[in-house]
């Protein structure tokens, strides 16, 4: 038979002692008095209410019941007090563990801990150092952790990190990726800075999108750890949780037919010239002269968006993209002479405050754009104009620095995504068109 173990109403509590008080009624069986002549009457049963806790002292478990439950509380605060301390058990020790005894609670009176509690605190303490000494824990916070922002939250962090990044200057562009994946990744990790490199990993592919999404994230994050190690949040060396994490990359793709392996040979992110030719013949004169601008200077979407005519220098031959135009780096871009020969029809009496005066964004410019593709029959490629004009212009210069400088990429990023992706031919009809 399985017994049920009834759950305490109330606790007494005093230092580290704490009695339990249960409910307990009596029941009691009442005679009726006798009346002659009449029949006896069955005996009645009555309940009272009633409040029992248990304790222990000198050896011996106690008993205690009271009649109303404050009366209980009561009582029991006063046994628990005197058990906190006098102790339960009579203190029949050696006179060296005596004096151990009291010098022990004198050490501990300073810090308002009984014995016992000292004994727990320093037991937990030491199964989480994991057998690291307790003394080299001490030392170790003293030397760093005074300087750490223990009680900083990851939402105080990051709210810390984007007043840090708008005092750097950064742009828009950027601060929205960081709101993107760093905001992601704190919704993901609340209350603690203490993640593991296993949960990011798993973070990262939980992520949609390609492996450059993910890396791009676990850049965004690296950069978060890199700051809240300078800034104190986290001790030193404490991003190498995030640097640990692993680089991603797509798988290869598998071919099964002739079909598919024919494909892979044009399956590139540029557009041939002949495509070039179709979609600038539907497009309208407002947006086609962004195509003609992206896909013959190769200036990114963002940069486009917020160019202003008064940057583009017809005479000098040059795009001034300047620090607030530019995404990553500021930079002057060459007006080839395709481009200025089409600049040149367009209206001078439109030449004046921003070149995209309708699309003011890079998710607007792709809409359009789609639209004119779609008009011309010709699949949309994302950044497909720009990644034209780096491979085009690279085809014909050879030249992968001067490429990087005028695109605004690195020499790693051209040899990486650009390098060998069309021939001179095809270049010198593209700067044709």
């Amino acid at each position: 038979m399985e017994v049920k173990r009834r759950k305490p109403v109330a606790f007494a509590t005093s230092g580290s002692v704490k009695l339990p008080i249960y409910f307990s009624p009596l029941k009691k069986t009442v005679s009726a008095p006798a009346i002659p002549g009449k029949a006896s009457r069955v005996p009645e049963e009555r309940f009272y209410s009633s409040y029992v806790f248990y304790y222990y002292e000198n050896g011996f478990r106690h008993k205690r019941r009271c009649a109303a439950l404050e009366e209980a509380k009561s009582e029991g605060t006063a046994v628990a007090k005197r058990l906190d301390e006098e102790g339960s058990q009579p203190l029949d020790i050696s006179q060296a563990d005596r004096r151990i005894y009291f010098q022990a609670r004198e050490i501990l009176a300073p810090h308002s801990l009984q014995m016992d509690a000292a004994a727990r605190l320093l037991v937990e303490a030491l199964s989480k150092l994991n057998g690291t000494s307790l003394m080299q824990a001490v030392e170790f916070f003293n030397d760093y952790g005074r300087r750490l922002r223990v009680d900083a939250t990851p939402e105080q962090a990051f709210e810390a990190y984007m007043v840090d990044l708008q005092a750097r200057g950064v742009g828009e562009h950027h601060k929205r990726d960081i709101r993107k994946f760093v905001g992601g990744f704190v919704q993901k990790f609340p209350g603690s800075l203490g993640v593991e490199t296993g949960e990011i990993d798993a973070w990262l592919g939980s992520l949609g999108g390609k492996a450059r999404n993910k890396n791009n994230a676990r850049d965004k994050v690296i950069a978060f750890f890199n700051f809240l190690e300078r800034k104190s949040y986290i001790p030193a060396g404490g991003a190498t949780v995030v640097k640990n994490a692993t680089v991603r990359s797509d798988p290869r793709p598998v071919i099964t037919t002739e079909e598919e392996a024919a494909e892979t040979a044009n399956a590139t992110d540029i557009y041939t010239p002949e495509q070039m030719g179709k979609i600038l013949g539907v497009a309208e004169q407002d947006v086609r002269v962004t195509i003609e601008l992206k896909g013959f200077s190769g200036i990114r979407t963002e940069e486009l968006a917020r160019l202003w005519w008064v940057l583009i220098d017809e005479a000098k031959g040059h795009i001034d993209i300047t620090k607030p135009i530019a995404k990553v780096n500021q930079r002057p871009v060459p007006i080839l002479e395709n481009l200025k020969r089409r600049l040149e029809l367009f209206p001078q009496e439109l030449k004046k405050d921003l070149v995209s005066k309708e699309w003011r964004s890079s998710n607007a410019l792709y809409h359009a754009w789609k639209r004119v593709t779609d008009a011309a029959g010709v699949p949309y490629k994302k950044n497909g104009f720009r990644n034209s004009y780096i491979s085009y212009r690279l085809a014909i210069t050879k030249d992968i620095n001067l490429v990087a400088y005028e695109s605004g990429n690195s020499p790693e990023m051209i040899k990486k995504f650009y390098l060998d992706l069309a021939t001179e031919e095809q270049a010198r009809a593209w700067f044709a068109l």
